[in-house]
This record gives C-alpha cells, structure tokens and sequence, in this order.
C-alpha cells in the first residue's frame, strides 16, 4: 500500500519538481560526505601537529647537545673531525667483508654430508697474502666436526685452511665494549617511536613499520652502520652528511648510509631518525620502554653451532707448513731460567690487508694501479668490491671476471678466461687452475712496468669485448692513489691484523759468566757425585744388614 502510495505521488509531482528533489537529494549526501571528510582532516592535522611538536622539542633537544659537542663540553670535536676526514677520502678503498651487497641472505654453504675429501693447497699459495686461517680438527669439538663432516677418527691428525664469515650477532657479541653501548642506544632511540619494530636476519637487522622499510643495522667490519630511507642528496652539504648507496641494489630503499664511529655520529643518527619519524608521520611514545640486551662474548665454536658464523672449507693444509699446534694456555717460564740467561720476547706478526698494502706501496705501483683501475670501471655497467685480500670487478647479473691482488710488492691481475687463450702470445700469463684459490680466476698476469700496465689494459679489453660491454666514452677518470698511513694507524683502523707469540731465547754470555757457570755446574755435580756415593753406600750398609737379619731369623727357626 505504501508502495503504491509513493507511484502515485511519482506520478503527481512533475518532471521539473522530480529533477528538484533529486538535485537536492545529491546535495544533501555531498553536505554530509564534505562534513565526513572536513572531521578526518581536522582530526589528521591535530595528530599531525602534535607529532610535529614532539617531535619538534625531541629536535631541539638534540640539537642542544650537538652544539655542546661542537663546543668541547663532552668531548674534542676537532679530533673527531681529524680522525674522519681520512675515513670519508678513502672511501673506495674501505675492505668490506660483505662482497656482495646485492644478495641479502646470501650465506656461505658449509657441507656437512659424510666424510669429506679436499685437495692439498699447494706450497705457493701459503704465504701472508693467504686469507685464510688454520683449523686443527684435533682442538676442535665433536659437534663442531660432524658438522662440519669430519667426525672420523681419520681426520684426527689434519688441518685444513678454513674461513670464517660472521653472520650480524656474531660481529656484534665480538665487537668492543663500545660497539656495543652504540648498539643500545640506538635501539633504545629506535623503540621511543610508535609502531616501528626491529627483526634480524643472518647478515642484518631491519627497521620498518608495517610493511615499509625505514632502516638496515649492518656491519662494515668492525664497524657498525645504519642505512635510514632518506635522500642522501638532501643532506649532503650539512654536517649530517652520509655515504649514498643508492646504486647498490641492497640498499636502494635505504641509500643514506651512516657509519657510527663515534658518539657524535650516534647523535647525528638521532637527529636523521627525527626527520625520518616526520617525512612517515610517526608518534614518539610518551613513556618509551628501556630495552636491555644480553651481549655476552661467544667462541666460535659456540656461533658456528647456533649459526651465527659460517665455516667455509678451503684445502687441506700441506705437510711443508710446520705443525704449530696453538696452546691452549699460556707457558709459565721457570725463574730460574730466567736468571740462568733465557727471556721471553713477543715476536709479531703483521696481517696486511688489500687495502693496506695499496696503502703502504710505493707511487710507482699505486699509479699503475689507478690508471688500469680507472680503465676497467670506465666500461659501463661495471662495480668492484673489495675484501681482506682482494678487489673484485664485476659486470651486471654478479659476473666477476677480473681480480687484483698483491704478491709480495708486485701487483697482480687475475682474469676469469683460461690461460690457453693467450698461449703463443706476447701476453706472459701463469696458469692457476691447480690451485684452490683461484680456481675461478685460472689466468694471472703480473704488472712490474709501464709495458705490463699497458698489457694488463689490453687484456681487460679482450675480456669484456668478449662478454659485449661498451666503454663509457663520458668516463672521467678519478684519482685511486691514496696517500700513505702508518703501520700504527692502520692496525687501529683494522687494516692490519696483529698476531703475538711468545718465544724463548737464551740470552748469549760472556767468558766470566760462563766460567762461573761451568764452576757452579762443576760444583753441582760433585756434590751430586758424593751425594750419590752416601747414598749408594747406605744402602748396601742396609742390604747387608738386611740379609743378615734374614739369617739371624731361620737359624731360630731352625
């Protein structure tokens, strides 16, 4: 009835007065629609505005605290700044052991399937240059060795070279104590903002809030940095100033890169944090919760089992190599012969990195080395990377088809081609295909002279003429010579690895020293000889005592 009572007033009303209502229905819902939006936008600005001013007031405060900084109140700005200048001309050449920026969960596979069998690293490749480490599998412990596959009693008496890649919590519980008040900081500064969490992974820890990335907490060897989602370029003439990473694949989302080297940085790092809270529109916690951390020191052993560290396998140790079985504890010296002429001394060895030998070389190699670096990363497409030992050259899809390396003081080239190649040429290459080493890098070339840097060029071409990279005619070259540091500052650096051993000398001695010791040793063993006599004569007085009360005793038996 009511719907029949509504057609017929349809039908009474005119098509002027329908088009009315009908006009002044949309107006009525657009009226209410602009109100809805009008309360959400206020209400938006409100929590704008007042995130705004929190986080204005959290600004200031920092802000506070970087000018008493800069004034010396807590500690010397201008050491600092002395101290980073060299860090920040030197960046293409920092060592970095993550080779591989790209890969982000990449970790290095450890076979523990079986009894395994690993060839013998020749004689040549054990040298200094040699990044590896021995491993006894007689110290090592049993859950250590089945997964590593070498539980059998066989491997009892070997060693292999082994390699050791630390996963985030590894570098982190081995790091220094303040590496480790750095790390609490920040993340008790991360935790004062709502909604953003932390979750680790092997090689990192990510920052984010839903489902957006705002950071990465990494290591660059010992030292740890963060990665914030923040345009490098905005800040690249203030003192905020960071490294931009925002052509490496990993670090595309978070290419301001910062290294927190020191307390000024972590401030610095606070302050880029605020701005990164205020592009994403986020709250800081009125009573943010206190986090703790237990941080321990662990073996690795003990990293290696929780995986944490990884364990590549690299050949087996040559007999040639001496057998220095490491000490488990330390070798107490007897005073005494300390007094008779024997001391202890610390005998050093130096561990030098790639980047401290380019560093300490002579201008001769450091030119040649700028000049075929310059050529192969004027081809496009083309990065490097650089480790402990070596840099690495690669075209785009991860393809490394050229290494440096230095040998003693020569600098060498090594090339993904076989040698065959160049047989019959005026290219002097060596053939590396035996060696587990360089196993992908089969052909080496040494640069002694201006006509090897010429010759390292060409053969650079021939390669990547090979895989159909083009030169970039626009490249303009850049200086790769750095200039030369101490043995001191590059192993506070952590350039140069320094290993210390005991050792035992007898000291040499004069004439009247070693009479009065021939007389002392004379004397010793003449009383030692009477000493001896008594002793022998009582105790033949008491054999035959003996043997007389033995007979004394059967004739009453008798």
């Amino acid at each position: 009835m009511n719907m029949f009572n509504s057609i017929l007033l349809v039908r009474q009303l005119s098509p002027a007065q329908l088009a009315a209502v009908i006009l002044l229905s949309i107006l009525i819902a657009v009226l209410v629609a602009g109100n809805v939006l009008l309360f959400l936008y206020l209400r938006n600005r409100g929590v704008r505005k007042l995130c705004t001013h929190k986080l204005q007031n959290k600004r200031d405060e920092l802000l506070q605290q970087l000018n008493l900084l800069r004034e010396g109140v807590l500690v010397t700005s201008d050491e600092e700044e002395e101290e980073e200048e060299p860090e920040e001309a030197e960046e293409l050449l920092l060592v970095d052991e993550e080779e591989d920026d790209d890969n982000d969960e990449e970790e290095t596979a450890v076979s523990n399937e079986g009894p395994r069998s690993l060839g013998v690293v020749s004689q040549e490749e054990v040298d200094e240059t040699f990044d590896a480490e021995i491993l006894y599998i007689s110290n090592t412990s049993m859950p250590v060795r089945e997964k590593l596959g070498f539980a059998d009693s066989e491997y009892d008496s070997k060693r292999y070279y082994v390699r050791y890649s630390l996963g985030f919590e590894a570098k982190l519980r081995l790091s220094s104590d303040e590496v480790k008040e750095r790390y609490v900081a920040l993340m008790n500064e991360i935790a004062m903002y709502d909604g953003v969490k932390v979750k680790q992974s092997y090689r990192q820890q990510r920052i984010y809030k839903g489902r957006k990335t705002l950071g990465l907490i990494v290591f660059r060897g010992k030292t740890l940095c963060i990665a914030l989602a923040l345009n490098p370029a905005e800040y690249a003439e203030t003192k905020f100033r960071g490294i931009d990473k925002s052509d490496s694949k990993r670090f595309a989302k978070t290419p301001m890169f910062m290294k927190l080297t020191s307390q000024r940085r972590l401030d610095y790092v606070k302050y880029l944090l605020l701005q990164l809270a205020e592009e994403n529109t986020i709250m800081p916690l009125s009573e943010p919760e206190q986090l703790t951390f237990e941080l321990a020191e662990k073996s690795r052993e003990e990293l290696f089992i929780d995986n944490k560290l990884q364990i590549s396998v690299l050949g087996e140790v040559p007999d040639s190599v001496p057998y220095e079985q490491p000490d488990t504890e330390e070798d107490e010296v007897d005073e005494e012969e300390l007094e008779s002429g024997i001391s202890v001394e610390e005998l050093k060895r130096y561990n030098r990195s790639y980047t401290a030998r380019i560093i300490q070389a002579d201008d001769e190699l450091k030119a040649r080395y700028s000049e075929i670096k310059n050529h192969i990363i004027s081809y496009r497409g083309v990065f490097n990377g650089i480790t402990w030992k070596r840099e690495a050259f690669y075209v785009p899809k991860r393809d490394c088809f050229a290494t440096f390396a230095i040998r003693g003081k020569t600098l060498c080239l090594f090339l993904s081609v076989p040698s065959s190649k160049f047989e019959g040429t005026k290219y002097k290459v060596e053939d590396r295909t035996q060696q587990v080493r360089n196993a992908k890098m089969p052909t080496m070339f040494r640069i002694r002279s201006d006509r090897g840097t010429k010759y390292a060029k060409e053969l650079i071409d021939i390669v990547l003429s090979e895989k159909g990279v083009k030169i970039n005619e626009e490249y303009k070259p850049i200086n790769y010579r750095p200039s030369y540091r101490s043995t001191e500052n590059l192993i506070n650096g952590g350039y140069i690895k320094v290993k210390t051993t005991q050792v035992i000398v007898e000291e040499p001695q004069t004439k009247t020293s070693k009479r009065s010791k021939t007389s002392t040793n004379n004397r010793t063993s003449k009383k030692s000889a009477s000493a001896l006599k008594k002793t022998a004569t009582a105790e033949s007085e008491a054999a035959v005592s003996a043997a007389d009360g033995d007979s004394v005793s059967e004739s009453k038996s008798e």
